[in-house]
């Protein structure tokens, strides 16, 4: 299973509101109402983001992200095959012009890895997520990132803190290559980044009260190892996931 993720902002003269009216009652629907050779499509809402690292004296990420699309394909070709549809093409591309800010679109394709299942909502509320970014230390292998990203986590969950007991689903989404074509469907060519993980917490007051903590920890096991990824250029988005199918 692939997963292009798109983190994108709004148009300039554009409420977030606005912006996130017309991507959930438009778009979605214009999506859903042929959804090609999609398995799955979720938008994550984003309410809160924090930038860089502490200390850094200058953000150093073109910050400001109002949602991150998440499609879901079975492989290659059925992503090919989506892009290269006239309605996708002719209506969803021109659509997303009306509302995404196209160059300064951040887009990836990824191979998600489920290594603590996310919970099930019995209440029907949208699950809080936290979508890290994570942009790799330079000359870097991707497997060497990978490896040692997932291994800092487990030490990070392993601890007893807050910012451990509160994770209730991570997933890690690993960059793969092939799909720049694809990902020009959004605006932008960024695949810079290692990957995107993803941390469910149950409120959004847990989420913003404890990933920092998250965050901080996983940067020491980091520095551990000799570093691997860059905090100044990595970013979070607090979000809330919206599955339109």
């Amino acid at each position: 299973m692939l997963t292009l993720i798109a983190a994108i902002r709004r148009k300039p003269g554009m409420t977030h509101r606005a912006f996130l009216r017309h991507l959930h009652h438009v778009h979605g629907p214009l999506a859903a109402a042929n959804p090609l050779r999609i398995s799955g499509y979720v938008q994550n809402h984003v309410f809160d983001a924090s930038f860089g690292a502490e200390g850094d004296p200058a953000y150093l990420t073109a910050f400001g992200r109002d949602s991150v699309t998440e499609l879901r394909f079975d492989d290659m070709d059925a992503l090919a095959t989506t892009m290269s549809d006239p309605y996708s093409r002719d209506v969803i591309g021109p659509d997303g012009a009306r509302f995404n800010d196209l160059p300064s679109a951040l887009a990836l394709l990824t191979r998600s890895e489920v290594l603590v299942p996310p919970p099930v909502s019995d209440t029907g509320t949208a699950p809080v997520k936290v979508l890290h970014f994570v942009r790799p230390a330079p000359q870097l292998r991707q497997d060497d990132v990978v490896d040692r990203w997932q291994s800092a986590h487990e030490q990070v969950i392993a601890e007893e803190g807050p910012q451990a007991k509160t994770v209730r689903g991570w997933v890690q989404h690993r960059q793969v290559p092939g799909a720049e074509g694809a990902l020009r469907h959004f605006g932008g060519t960024e695949t810079v980044y290692a990957g995107v993980s993803a941390l469910y917490y149950d409120s959004e007051d847990e989420a913003l009260a404890h990933f920092p903590s998250y965050e901080r920890s996983l940067r020491e096991r980091s520095d551990e190892t000799g570093g691997f990824w860059d905090p100044s250029r990595s970013f979070a988005l607090y979000s809330r996931e919206v599955t339109i199918f």
